[in-house]
């Protein structure tokens, strides 16, 4: 007889570990296979973006953190039509855990699998009449299935009780957003290089090439030009009839390729659903509006944190999940409670 899915897991690391770094095995076959393909044919086309990769995309990080920091704050509770239930009835796998991950870390770690690779697992375990006792989520890393839908943790089948899988309601982002991600990257190594090898905000050209300066003689008057500007007085400078002073300042930033920097956040920001302006990229200037702060917030809620929360709540309000007729909901109040004013409640004078 196979080990059961808790058998498993207790000969693994905690999932905690895996969870705050998304290790994974440069050993495992998927893995070792996509380095040696990428070695034989030189090429990204063969090699899948990982979420490794996709975090080192500074609006990608922005993304993901948003959509976490907003689902992470929200409490998970059993709901009978539009009521909450009483505490005492509240299931206890809702919010609290037996083991090192909390259930909010559990709860932003699924929908994270949801966004990076379109799916997560979870671990969990019954009573005697199939109620849910615990739930865990399981690494990405740890689980697989096979093409005839079977699941396999650790490459051990497991039975459909024990466990429940979390489908994503739209494309894996490491697949639907490949090419951006990648694009995104080729940026950010031009920038690095750039800023390896930046340009000059004052080129001291000299005019006569009839005798040029030594190089010694190019170095002194380089040194004497940059003490003269340190000096309080050195908003002006004196040169001779045979030196020009060519600045480059306004040029000096053309290496950081702004626009391209902040198209890509606009590609990102479209694979996501969040505003673009949360992530720092705008639009052309001519069609910029004027958004206020609570525009910006509903706009974030509506569009780049409700779909995951109602997706994660679908499935958790399945009846292998809840009694029928109940359902499991993230609590919006956090969200939706109207913010205090910045100048205080009126008052009388």
């Amino acid at each position: 007889m196979g080990m059961g899915i808790l058998d498993v897991l207790k000969l693994t690391p905690s999932s905690s570990l895996v969870n705050a770094t998304a290790m994974v095995s440069p050993w495992t076959e998927g893995q070792l296979s996509t380095i040696v393909w990428s070695d034989v044919l030189g090429t990204d086309a063969v090699v899948p973006v990982t979420r490794a990769e996709a975090m080192r995309i500074p609006a990608v990080a922005k993304a993901r953190n948003l959509i976490a920091a907003t689902i992470m704050r929200l409490p998970l509770v059993a709901m009978r039509g539009g009521d909450r239930l009483p505490d005492a009835d509240q299931p206890t796998w809702m919010y609290r855990t037996d083991g090192s991950v909390s259930p909010q870390m559990r709860n932003v770690w699924t929908i994270d699998d949801m966004l990076f690779y379109g799916a997560s697992l979870w671990s969990v375990t019954r009573g005697a009449d199939g109620t849910i006792l615990t739930g865990e989520r399981i690494p990405w890393d740890w689980w697989t299935i096979t093409p005839d839908g079977a699941i396999l943790v650790h490459n051990e089948a497991v039975k459909a009780r024990d466990v429940l899988y979390f489908p994503s309601h739209t494309d894996p982002l490491l697949e639907a957003a490949a090419t951006t991600i990648r694009a995104a990257r080729d940026v950010n190594e031009s920038v690095a290089r750039r800023a390896a090898s930046p340009v000059p905000v004052m080129e001291i050209h000299q005019n006569e090439t009839d005798t040029p300066l030594s190089n010694d003689e190019a170095k002194a008057l380089v040194t004497a030009y940059n003490a003269a500007r340190r000096d309080p007085e050195g908003a002006t400078v004196f040169t001779p009839s045979h030196i020009t002073l060519n600045p480059h300042g306004d040029r000096a930033d053309s290496g950081a390729l702004t626009e391209a920097r902040n198209a890509s956040r606009l590609d990102i920001a479209n694979h996501t659903g969040l505003p673009a302006s949360m992530l720092e990229g705008t639009s052309a200037a001519a069609s910029l509006t004027y958004v206020t702060t609570d525009g910006k917030r509903s706009e974030l809620i509506e569009y780049g944190v409700l779909p995951w929360v109602t997706s994660f709540e679908a499935r958790l309000s399945m009846d292998d999940v809840v009694a029928r007729g109940l359902r499991s909901a993230l609590d919006l109040d956090v969200l939706i409670a109207t913010q205090q004013s910045a100048t205080g409640a009126e008052r009388q004078d």
